[in-house]
This record gives C-alpha cells, structure tokens and sequence, in this order.
C-alpha cells in the first residue's frame, strides 16, 4: 500500500501538467481574446505557443525528475511523418532564403516551421500521459458552449460581448464570437460538434443523452450561424463519415439513422429562428441544404437506415457499414463524373442557383477557383528541389508582393491547407502531413477506444474542412492538440488509462 501511495504521488505533478495543459489549450484557446478581434490571431497563437512549450518542458522535467520511462518518440507510423515534417520544414526554411520569416510564418498564419515543431513536440509529450476522460471533454465543451451561445446571439444581434460594435460596418458579419473570423469559426465548429455527436449516438439512456444533445442543437446552431461554406463542408462529411467510428456499438450505429431527420429538423428550427428575427442570412450551401425536397431526403434516408438495420448484430455491422461504404464510392464517382459532364460538354444545360456551385470559375467559393489556378501555377513554376520540398513559410505573400492576384490586398493563404502545404513545403511535407493523419486516424481505429474515436469523429471534420479553409488559430492548434490526445489514448499501453474515473 505505502509502495502504490508513493507510486501515485510522485506522479501527480507529470497528472497535474497534462490537465493543466488540456484546459488551457481546449477551453483557454477558443475564448482567450485581448484587444478583440484586432489581434485575435496574435494573441491565441502567444497562448498556444507559451501554454504547449510549458506542457512539452513540464513533461520533459518529469520524466527525468521521476524517472519515468521517456515517451516512445518513434515507435509508429505517426511518430516517424511527425519526424519527416519536423525534416522537411527546417530544410525548406533553411533553402528558403528568408529563414527567420519562414521559422516563425510571420507573412504565412503564424504556420511556419517552428509551429509545426511545436505540433510535433505536443505530439511526442503526450505519448505516455495519464488524464481521464473528463479532462478532455470538460474543457472542451465548456469553451464550445460558451462559443456556440456567443456565435448564435451574434448573427442574432446581440454583440454580448462588444467585439463587435469596435468593427467597421463591413467587417462585422465576417467576425463572430471569440474565435475570429467565420471560417475560422467554422473550423472550429468542424472539429468539435462531430464530437458532440459521438457521444450522443453512444449515450445509452436519456440521462447520458440530454448534455450531448443540448451541445448539437447549440453547436449545429452555431454552425449555421457562422454562413461558411467550408463548415457545411467539414460537417456534412463528418455526419457522412460518422458511421465508420461507431463499428463496435450496434445500437448506436442504428441511431445514426435518426440522427439525420434530427439535423433537419434542427436546421429547419434555426432556419424559422433566424426568418422570424430579422430575417438574417444564411450560407447559400445551407440554404440549399433547407430545401424541402432535399431536407425531405436526408431525413427518409435516416429514418429507413434505422429501420432497416434493426436487427444489425456485433458482427453484422461490418457488414453493413461495407455495403455503406460501397454506396458512398458509387455515390462519389456518379458525383464527379456529373461534375466533369457538367462543367464540358453538359456546360450549356440550365441549373438554376446551383449552377455557381457545380460550375467551376474563378469566382467559384468565393474566388477560390482563382486563387487555386494561381497557386497550382505557382508551384508549376518551382523547381524540382522546391517542389519536392517547398519554398518555406511565406513563399506566397512573397510571390504575390510581386505580381498580384487582388490588386487591395497581399494573398498569403492558398485558401485550402494542403495546396498551402504543398507551396510552403513541398510533396514530401504534404505526404508527411497526409500520413501523420492517417496514421493517427488508423490507431484511433484499431484501438477500439471510446476516447480516441470519438475525437478521430472531430478530425475527420476538420480534414474536409481544411480542403476549402485556411489554415489558423485557433482551429489548427486544437486539431494538433486532439491529434496529441488521440495518439496518447491509441497506445496499447495505456489500455484504461482514459477510461479513469
């Protein structure tokens, strides 16, 4: 008994770094604001980056103070991309020929290669650490709360928190709550509602069901709030893909069929909020989304997967979920192949108000069609050395300071993540990247735990998020830090250490 009181006490100070740093980063990053919305990117970045150097050096001082087992830094898939692109940032910053601008991504969201260092530090400390699970969800949904009541009574009017009314009048629909702008809102709801969801489909009865719920209305209300495009996006995948991480529960797996008609009563719901109030706009892939014929579909689809599986087995839902999978390749080949016909020798027929979003232009989401032909020609234009290994962090505002695309402003984002990936840091940190996720998202999934898949459900949000999205605070950081967690609960050595009461 003395032995195993010793054992723990000298372990509370490596139990009290963890939890420090997860409430810090997955409550305090969300809400933590100084000067409003003028420095907003500055001031989460600082608290990201004292609050996670604090975290890898607590940890670091532990495990030599305590003679703890060190972390296994190389041990996986994951560990050895999280290296290769820890390789290919500091090499491509060094080519770079603006090294120090590069390291810190002054000129490039703060993404730079001491970020992603950073990224992979927090991914290293973690492996190991003891937390429960209440130490991850706790924080996280406080401060997803707390954004979603803020961002819904901004679209509604009330600026609760006078951030607002210090904007110009232009500027104040494009920023909402405390997390910025409104696809780095969107982001952030991407990662964290698929989550909420999660843990609604696995709730067993009402009394484990009614805070997961509350946390979908408010968090999908938020998320219509915030008129992104990229959101609809990273959720609508997110919801599409959710089957897959519910494979070892049946039951929850049937109720992801009435989870849909839920969705669309719940848009339908804020949709009337919204007209009834003042009349407030809507993100035009979610006005297509509340149209009757199409609300009307998703619900019937929902409502008829529930009632077919309901018989589903243990063993049976592999089944199910490969003739699911097999639907939804069918689904995304009849999809691009309409989208090819559509946009050559379809191009003359008629499509009414789809026709800006199954059309491709330059002006398509929001001028992203143009801003990706100028990036792609971009890196058509590197060297073989650059575009295996990119021209650092900031290579677009550099290139852009020179021949503009947008004659009023600098372009320093490619507008998507990986094609941003790809400019500053080549093929090789693109599949780095790729792999590091995959990887992560592959141990979520043979591990069979309940932490890792609920987390690897927000992830996978965020993925698709990221296709149409920039990369920043305080989305990228919560995904690397869930990223960490994820990794941390995967291991098979920590069989129960984030199931702790």
């Amino acid at each position: 008994m003395k032995k195993k009181t010793a054992t723990v006490k000298n372990r509370t100070p490596e139990i009290w770094v963890v939890r420090n740093y997860l409430w810090t980063i997955l409550l305090g990053l969300p809400l933590v604001v100084r000067k409003g919305f003028f420095d907003i990117t500055e001031m989460k970045t600082l608290w990201f980056v004292v609050w996670t150097t604090a975290f890898v050096v607590g940890r670091a001082v532990c495990v030599i103070q305590f003679s703890r087992t060190p972390p296994r830094l190389f041990g996986d898939a994951g560990s050895l991309a999280a290296a290769g692109m820890c390789a290919v940032v500091l090499f491509a910053s060094a080519a770079s020929g603006f090294f120090r601008d590069s390291l810190t991504g002054r000129t490039g969201r703060y993404q730079g290669a001491a970020m992603f260092w950073l990224y992979a530090l927090a991914y290293f400390a973690a492996s190991g650490a003891e937390f429960r699970e209440k130490d991850v969800y706790v924080p996280l949904f406080a401060g997803f709360a707390a954004c979603a009541f803020t961002t819904v009574a901004n679209h509604l009017g009330w600026d609760l928190l006078g951030m607002a009314k210090k904007l110009i009048p232009f500027d104040r629909g494009r920023y909402i709550s405390t997390l910025g702008n409104i696809n780095f809102a969107g982001a952030y709801f991407s990662l964290t509602l698929p989550i909420a969801a999660w843990l609604l489909l696995r709730a067993e009865d009402w009394k484990k069901r009614w805070v997961p719920l509350l946390l979908c209305v408010g968090g999908l209300w938020a998320a219509m709030a915030v008129r992104s495009e990229s959101a609809v996006l990273g959720l609508g995948s997110a919801v599409v893909l959710l089957p897959f991480t519910l494979k070892k529960d049946p039951k929850a797996l049937r109720r992801w069929g009435l989870l849909l008609p839920g969705i669309s009563l719940v848009m339908q719901a804020y949709r009337l909020i919204a007209a009834v109030w003042l009349d407030v706009m809507l993100s035009a892939l979610t006005r297509v989304l509340l149209h009757p014929a199409l609300s009307g579909g998703i619900a019937l689809f929902g409502i008829g997967w529930y009632l077919l599986t309901g018989r589903t087995e243990e063993g049976k839902a592999s089944v199910v979920l490969k003739r699911y999978a097999v639907l939804l390749c069918v689904c995304f080949v009849l999809g691009v192949t309409a989208l090819v016909l559509l946009n050559t020798s379809l191009r003359h027929v008629p499509l009414g108000s789809m026709d800006s979003w199954l059309r491709f232009s330059d002006e398509w989401g929001t001028d992203r069609g143009k801003v990706w032909k100028y990036c792609l020609k971009l890196y058509g234009g590197f060297s073989l050395p650059d575009k295996l290994f990119g021209g650092g962090c900031g290579i677009l505002a550099l290139l852009d300071s020179t021949r503009r695309i947008f004659p009023d402003a600098v372009l320093d984002a490619a507008h998507s993540e990986y094609l941003q990936i790809l400019l500053n840091w080549g093929v090789a940190g693109l599949l780095c990247y790729l792999v590091w996720i995959g990887s992560t998202l592959r141990a979520a999934f043979r591990s069979g735990k309940d932490l890792p898949l609920a987390l690897s459900a927000g992830m996978l949000g965020y993925v698709f998020n990221a296709v149409s999205n920039i990369a920043q605070v305080p989305g990228i950081a919560l995904f690397f830090t869930l990223m960490a967690v994820v990794h941390a609960a995967s291991a098979p050595e920590n069989d129960g250490v984030s199931q702790r009461k």
